[in-house]
């Protein structure tokens, strides 16, 4: 956190970036990775907080957001967030110790149609939708265990904020967080993430 900076101004945004608990590549397993979005992009979460952008990654969550009302402080917002989704990484955590079974993505993808694809295609691109995971075909994707989810800490304890300055530091920030799954290698195109979604 900046010392001496209000977060609670409705007209600022700022990047944040969380990471897993000794980078723990835990949202590798696509029910909790779901699980984790649908907190972040529930009613009750964006009635407060106005997202602009995110991207799930197996070990960490990127978030370009602010809040919507000055009377809600953000790092509150995140801090909730945070003890939600250790709620649910919990509940996975002993269905995956119990079963030894993790949700990955698959590894062959059935192929559409050319009209379906062209109308898919033009939604992906315009961010007006996303891919389900399970049709998502991921390279490099990381090699997950149960012995992952033995901890009992999901996040770690800080994570790292950036206030956005001005609209080419916006331009930038959106950027970074848009192509980090291809600079992973997970996938060639950003817009095929199934984890990445910019609001307008």
């Amino acid at each position: 956190r900046l010392l001496g900076y209000d977060y609670s101004s409705p007209f600022q945004l700022v990047a944040f970036s969380l990471a897993t608990d000794q980078r723990r590549p835990v949202f590798a397993d696509m029910r909790l990775a779901k699980a984790t979005l649908t907190s972040l992009l529930s009613e009750q979460t964006l009635s407060l907080m106005k997202l602009r952008a995110f991207c799930l990654m197996p070990d960490h969550l990127h978030l370009l957001a602010g809040v919507k009302s000055p009377e809600v402080e953000l790092p509150m917002l995140i801090g909730r967030f945070e003890s939600y989704t250790t709620q649910l990484y919990w509940k996975r955590s002993r269905e995956i110790v119990e079963s030894r079974e993790i949700a990955l993505p698959s590894q062959e993808v059935e192929r559409s149609t050319a009209s379906e694809n062209r109308e898919l295609i033009d939604a992906l691109m315009g961010w007006r939708a996303t891919l389900r995971p399970e049709l998502v075909q991921l390279k490099n994707w990381p090699n997950l265990k149960p012995e992952h989810f033995l901890r009992k800490k999901l996040w770690q304890r800080s994570g790292f904020d950036h206030v956005i300055r001005n609209e080419d530091d916006l331009e930038n920030n959106l950027n970074y967080i848009i192509m980090n799954p291809v600079e992973a290698g997970f996938i060639s195109d950003p817009h095929y993430y199934p984890y990445t979604g910019v609001l307008y």
